[in-house]
C-alpha cells in the first residue's frame, strides 16, 4: 500500500491534503502541532480508522522533530508533503495576543523585528531540511520518492513587484533554494523533489476574499505530484500547473 506523509494537517490545505489522498486509497502518516486540536482529523480517523495515523510535532523544537521522526523508523514512504509552517496571511483580523497589531503588519517594513522573524525562519526553512535528513532512509524504502514542499508564490524573487512582507518572502525563498538543492543532490538516489504554491486560498490564513477554495487548492496541488518525475524534479509550480520562475 502507498503510504504518504503529510505535517501541519489540522486544518485548511493540509487537512484536505490528507482527505484527498485517504480517497485515493494511501495510507496516511498525519503530523499537527497540538493534538487537542484536531477534531477535524478525528473525523477522518473515524472514517479511515486503518488508514491514519496522527502524530504530534513542533517543528520550532528539535527534540519533537527527533522524536517523530524516530517513531516512523524503517515506514517505507512513498510521498513526503511538508505542508507545515508559518504563514503571514491576508486575514486582517489576524491579531499578534500580547500586542493587538496585525500580523500583516508586523511583516512591513518599520515594523521587522528578530524575534518575530527567526522563529518564523526556522519554521518555514530550517526545521523542513532538518525532517527531510531524518527521513531520508523512510523515503529510500519508499516505491514513488516524492518530496514535495508547500511554497508560496511571493516567495519568487523575480515576480516581487509588491514588496513588503518581508519575514514571508524571506524565509519561503530560502526554502526554495533548500528545495532546488535538494533536487539535485536526491536525484541520484531516484528522488523527486518539487516546490508547489498553493494559491490564495479561503483559509484562516488566506482570508474570506481568497480567489480559490481548498478543494481546488488541492486538487491542483495533487495533479502536479501525479506528474512529478525526475525529469522535472526541482522546479517551482503554482497550484494550476504553471512554473513560477525562482
Amino acid at each position: 500500500m502507498k503510504t504518504i506523509l503529510v505535517t501541519g494537517t489540522n486544518k485548511g490545505i493540509g487537512l484536505e491534503i490528507v482527505r484527498q489522498y485517504l480517497c485515493a486509497g494511501f495510507k496516511v502518516i498525519a503530523t499537527c502541532r497540538n493534538l487537542s486540536k484536531k477534531d477535524n482529523l478525528n473525523e477522518l480517523l473515524n472514517s479511515f480508522p486503518d488508514m491514519i495515523s496522527v502524530y504530534q510535532m513542533e517543528l520550532l523544537d528539535e527534540k519533537s522533530i527527533e522524536s517523530f521522526s524516530s517513531k516512523i523508523k524503517n515506514i517505507p514512504i512513498d510521498i513526503f508533503i511538508n505542508n507545515a509552517g508559518v504563514t503571514f496571511g491576508y486575514s486582517r483580523n489576524a491579531k499578534l495576543s500580547n500586542t493587538g497589531i496585525s500580523l500583516n503588519k508586523l511583516n512591513t517594513f518599520g515594523y521587522i523585528q528578530s524575534d518575530n522573524w527567526l522563529p518564523i525562519f526556522k519554521a518555514n526553512c530550517i526545521a523542513p531540511l532538518l525532517l527531510t535528513q531524518l527521513l531520508y532512509r523512510n523515503f529510500l524504502l519508499g516505491k514513488q520518492k516524492k518530496i514535495v514542499f508547500i511554497s508560496s508564490k511571493p516567495a519568487s524573487i523575480t515576480e516581487n513587484t509588491g514588496g513588503s512582507m518581508y519575514m514571508s518572502r524571506s524565509s519561503r525563498s530560502a526554502l526554495n533554494q533548500v528545495i532546488k538543492s535538494l533536487s539535485v543532490d536526491l536525484i541520484k538516489e531516484g528522488i523527486s523533489v518539487a516546490s508547489i504554491s498553493p494559491g490564495w486560498v479561503k483559509t484562516d490564513s488566506g482570508g474570506i476574499n481568497a480567489l480559490i477554495d481548498v478543494h481546488t487548492s488541492v486538487t491542483g496541488i495533487k495533479k502536479i505530484i501525479n506528474e512529478l518525475t525526475l525529469e522535472n524534479t526541482g522546479n517551482f509550480w503554482d497550484y494550476n500547473g504553471e512554473l513560477i520562475p525562482w
